[in-house]
């Protein structure tokens, strides 16, 4: 093991970390960060009562009347998610001038610490358990159906509708993941709507207008289930099941602001921290990608999930 004078964190590596995405990904704007200094601590769950309206108008010479509203807590905590791979000096003296292999390590681990994460928020949203309304659609009213009756445009407006009204937040997102995304974008309600109005093909932006909703995400990320070493694609799979999910999610994020959904991450400087050491018994340095964070779902009332939509 390295000593703990040998290990340091590499501010130029963890840039390159910070700059670096997955347009398949979609969790770090499904799921909000909020930074926190502890990793594990209490957090609000907002109750309805905030909607209730008391009686405003007084007498004169009477008291107002007083507006509470009750507010419980829930605790997170936080996991640290790390993965290390070395590069080697026979390695480095063997690469071509153009390839930085701290660079590609580096994004390489990143890489992987956010598809973890991003499976954990697709079991988090896509479990029943995490919202108030959910419903699964049977083979006439799924979306790949291509009728009147399955059009995605009412099933969202009337999720966004009941999200509303129980939340008391118009939705602003909607996430499908890639076949629900296909789907949708050649139902024949979605082509009817804009055949008159726009030359351009349905695109998510397009598709968000038409939902009315400020974002619209498409779940595209990919994992491998096979066994490590395996080359056969055939192993590859989506990473979002067969879902849509409707609900309102906070731009400005707080731990006193209420969300469908939040990502606590501890955050000293950055969120992702890369350390480097030297192995020399191993002949070359170790780069190290960590993060700690827990997602959670913090108002059950704030998501619509819709499952089976392609049959």
């Amino acid at each position: 093991m390295p000593r703990a004078s040998n290990i340091h964190q590499n501010q130029a590596l963890e840039n390159i970390s910070l700059a670096y995405k997955n347009g398949d990904l979609v969790a770090q704007d499904m799921c909000p960060m909020v930074p926190v200094q502890h990793e594990s601590d209490s957090y609000y769950i907002y109750s309805r009562d905030s909607l209730n309206i008391p009686e405003t108008a007084r007498a004169d010479g009477a008291e107002s009347n007083r507006a509470d509203f009750s507010l419980s807590t829930a605790t997170y905590n936080c996991e640290e998610h790390a993965v290390k791979n070395i590069v080697t000096d026979r390695s480095r003296s063997n690469a071509d001038a153009a390839l930085n292999l701290d660079v590609s390590v580096t994004e390489h681990l990143t890489n992987i610490i956010m598809v973890r994460q991003e499976m954990q928020l697709a079991d988090l949203i896509g479990s029943g358990t995490s919202w108030a309304n959910t419903t699964s659609l049977t083979s006439t009213f799924a979306w790949s159906a291509n009728t009147t009756l399955s059009s995605p445009l009412l099933f969202v407006d009337s999720a966004a509708s009941t999200v509303a009204q129980r939340c008391g937040s118009v939705p602003n997102t909607v996430l499908l993941n890639d076949p629900a995304f296909r789907a949708a974008k050649e139902h024949v309600s979605v082509v009817d709507r804009i055949k008159y109005t726009s030359a351009e093909s349905v695109s998510e932006n397009l598709l968000a207008k038409l939902f009315g909703v400020e974002k619209l995400l498409v779940g595209r990320g990919i994992r491998n289930t096979g066994a490590e070493g395996l080359a056969d694609a055939t192993d590859n799979t989506f990473i979002w099941t067969d879902l849509a999910w409707v609900g309102y999610v906070e731009r400005n994020p707080g731990l006193n602001k209420p969300s469908a959904l939040y990502n606590f991450t501890v955050k000293a400087g950055n969120p992702v921290m890369v350390k480097k050491w030297r192995e020399d018994k191993l002949g070359g340095d170790m780069i190290e990608v960590s993060k700690i964070f827990q997602q959670v779902a913090p108002m059950s009332a704030a998501g619509y999930l819709i499952n089976n939509i392609v049959q």
